[in-house]
C-alpha cells in the first residue's frame, strides 16, 4: 500500500481541530483589535469621553478580563498557527524557490504574514507591558507616551498589525471557500482602510491633546 500523503497524516482530525482553532482564535483577534481601536478612538471627542470610558471598562472589570482573553486567545492562535512555519533554513529557502516560481501574491502575502506576525510578538508584548506598567488607563498618559517616544511604534504597530488581519480575514475565507475571492479582497481592504483610519484618527487626537506631567 503506498504511503499517504503528508496533508492525510496518522491523525487528520487533530490537523482539522488545529486548523479550526487557528481561524476561530484569529477572527476573535481581529475583533478584539477592532474593537480596542474604536475604543481608543473614544479620544477623539474629547480626554473626558476617553477617561469615562475607561473607568468604565475598569468598573465592571472588562479591562483585565478583556486583557487576559486576548492574551490566551493569542497564545492559542501561536501555538495553533506555528506549525506551518518553515523555521529550518532548507525549508525557508525552499519556500522561497517555490515563491519566485509561483510569482503568486497570496503566496507573498503568507509569508509577509508570518513576518508580521513575529513584528506583532515583539511590539504587542512591548505595548502591553507597557501600559500595564502605567495602569490605570488614562488619556493623559497615553498622550504623553504618543508625544513623548511611542508615535512611531504605535504607527508601526498599527500598520503591521492591520496587515496581519487583513491578510488573514482573506486567507481564511478564501481557504474554506465562503466567498469569491475579488469580493473578499474588496470587503476586507475596505474594512483595514476603515479601521487604520480610526487608529490614525486616535493617535493624531492624543498627539494633540494637552498634557502637563
Amino acid at each position: 500500500m503506498p504511503d499517504k500523503p503528508e496533508a492525510l497524516g496518522p491523525n487528520p482530525r487533530v490537523d482539522l481541530y488545529l486548523e479550526l482553532a487557528g481561524l476561530v482564535s484569529g477572527l476573535l483577534l481581529v475583533t478584539f483589535l477592532w474593537v480596542h481601536a474604536f475604543l481608543n478612538a473614544t479620544v477623539i471627542l474629547g480626554a473626558p469621553v476617553f477617561d469615562g470610558m475607561a473607568r468604565f471598562l475598569e468598573r465592571y472589570y472588562l479591562s483585565p478580563v478583556g486583557i487576559g482573553l486576548g492574551l490566551l486567545v493569542g497564545l492559542i492562535h501561536v501555538l495553533s498557527v506555528a506549525r506551518r512555519i518553515p523555521t529550518g533554513y532548507r525549508e525557508q529557502r525552499s519556500l522561497w524557490r517555490v515563491a519566485r516560481k509561483l510569482r503568486h501574491a497570496d503566496t507573498y502575502a503568507w509569508i509577509l504574514q508570518v513576518i508580521t506576525g513575529l513584528i506583532i510578538l515583539v511590539l504587542a508584548s512591548t505595548h502591553i507591558w507597557v501600559v500595564l506598567a502605567d495602569w490605570p488607563l488614562q488619556a493623559a498618559k497615553s498622550a504623553f507616551r504618543v508625544q513623548t517616544n511611542y508615535l512611531s511604534f504605535y504607527i508601526i504597530l498599527l500598520l503591521v498589525a492591520e496587515y496581519h488581519a487583513g491578510a488573514g480575514i482573506y486567507r481564511q475565507f478564501v481557504k474554506w471557500g465562503w466567498f469569491r475571492r475579488r469580493s473578499v479582497a474588496l470587503a476586507v481592504g475596505t474594512a483595514v482602510a476603515l479601521i487604520l483610519t480610526v487608529n490614525l484618527g486616535g493617535l493624531w487626537a492624543f498627539h494633540q491633546l494637552g498634557v502637563a506631567r
